[in-house]
């Protein structure tokens, strides 16, 4: 028997999640079903390498370029699912008469993710990330009409 407990053998935990699984799934679906396991080891300062040993211990012999592809896209989805829930869409109404009263938030812009000035490639790629609610922006138009409206007429009225 080993000298540590089974819970901290990486290899170990990859066999208890792979057994759980269907055999017929593929590799990168039973690589996203260890990727949380695989996440804390990586956070923890093991290297790559040696996760691909343990996983080829644990019964799933996986090429690199396999692994790294995935972990991509694995990561890609966490990140766009955390963004999704951190921005709230504008366009989405509540019932009204809701019995749970939110305190009133200010309106979100029309166009959310919009770059000050474009410097970097990074600042086109914002352009083209760019959430725009189009309720919002004609509401933003109504407005600013109406405020120029407005000022035209308290500017004649001065006149």
């Amino acid at each position: 028997m080993t000298d540590t407990p089974p819970d901290t053998d990486p290899i170990a935990r990859y066999r208890a999640v792979l057994e759980a699984l269907d055999p017929r799934l593929r590799i990168a679906s039973k690589l996203r079903a260890v990727f949380p396991l695989i996440e804390a080891q990586i956070d923890s300062g093991v290297p790559h390498a040696a996760v691909l040993d343990d996983l080829k211990a644990a019964g799933l012999p996986v090429q690199t370029s396999t692994y790294t592809t995935t972990l991509y896209r694995w990561r890609k989805a966490k990140r766009q699912a955390a963004d999704e829930t951190d921005q709230p869409r504008a366009s989405v109404a509540e019932p009204s008469g809701s019995p749970t009263t939110k305190p009133s938030s200010p309106p979100l812009p029309a166009i959310q993710g919009r770059p000050n000035g474009i410097q970097t490639p990074g600042d086109l790629r914002k352009i083209r990330d760019m959430r725009i609610d189009l309720d919002a922006l004609r509401r933003e138009g109504l407005a600013n009409r109406a405020k120029t409206s407005q000022d035209t007429k308290t500017q004649n009225d001065k006149e």
